[in-house]
């Protein structure tokens, strides 16, 4: 498959008007840089009926906390695109840092993310579980390519066994856009991809909306169209099961519900979990 990896310096792009099968956009970097044409990319390609991937940039920062900042950022986008680190810095340790970061996405998402790197530091992840786990972006340029390429990768990528994407030019012009664009060749097809996405072989358990209401209350999606965006096609869901439990809240403090342990079995009984109700309860009397 054929696509390209874009991020604000392309900041206007229509990808309508792109022959591609596939965009990978830049997410985050470090601890405090949210791409802000992200989202707007992503949804052009829901929206074309293309496969995406979001990928954070990482810096010098501590990896599990770069780790939890691009998690945070982009829940809403894990389990539907490819998420990618993209590691071009020099750390003090690049392989453990890479590991550190990975662990930590994986433990936040379920998924493990495909790594970014050139060519030439393939070899830094020798004795590393990473090749095993993720897939392999590679990015090497044998010569000046402005057109999709035929040619074979060239690089020796050891220990990866499998590349996934090669990023074969930073030349690409296709028609429909004004400046040279990165080009990359997936080898694989769209039932792959999706299984990068998913991370199917991993049986991590989907949040129940219970769980997403809870974390709403705590405010891990902010509000109004923040919300929407982080919470995509689940915010209907979530935002009625919220009315609803306000509404329940209500009536305890009505006294509908008794006290005590009759409350916490007469609402989890009627399926209204206790945890969430008894919180917004305590919101409202504070």
């Amino acid at each position: 498959m054929r696509g390209i990896d874009i991020s604000n310096w392309q900041n206007g792009m229509n990808l309508y008007n792109l022959d591609i099968d596939f965009c990978i956009c830049k997410a985050t970097e470090g601890l405090g840089y949210t791409d802000p044409s992200c989202d707007n990319f992503i949804q052009q390609c829901i929206n074309k009926n293309i496969l995406w991937g979001f990928y954070h940039f990482a810096r010098e920062n501590e990896p599990e906390k770069e780790a939890e900042y691009f998690y945070n950022e982009c829940k809403n986008y894990f389990g539907h695109g490819i998420p990618v680190l993209d590691y071009e810095t020099e750390n003090y340790n690049n392989r453990e840092w890479c590991e550190r970061f990975i662990k930590r996405v994986h433990e936040l998402s379920g998924v493990w993310c495909i790594i970014y790197i050139s060519a030439y530091r393939c070899t830094q992840y020798n004795g590393s579980w990473i090749p095993e786990k993720c897939g392999l972006w590679v990015a090497g340029y044998p010569y000046i390519i402005t057109d999709w390429t035929n040619d074979e990768m060239p690089y020796n990528t050891s220990p990866f066994s499998v590349v996934a994407i090669w990023q074969f030019t930073s030349s690409l012009i296709l028609n429909g856009f004004w400046e040279k664009l990165d080009g990359d060749i997936a080898y694989m097809d769209a039932d792959a991809w999706m299984k990068y996405a998913k991370c199917e072989n991993n049986n991590t358990p989907t949040k129940s909306i219970d769980d997403l209401v809870l974390e709403t209350i705590l405010g891990e999606y902010g509000i109004n169209d923040e919300r929407k965006r982080m919470l995509g096609d689940n915010y209907e869901a979530v935002q009625n099961r919220i009315n609803e439990l306000y509404k329940i809240a209500d009536e305890v403090i009505d006294g509908k519900w008794g006290n005590g342990w009759n409350r916490e079995n007469a609402l989890n009984g009627a399926g209204y979990p206790y945890q969430i109700v008894q919180r917004i309860v305590n919101e409202k009397l504070s």
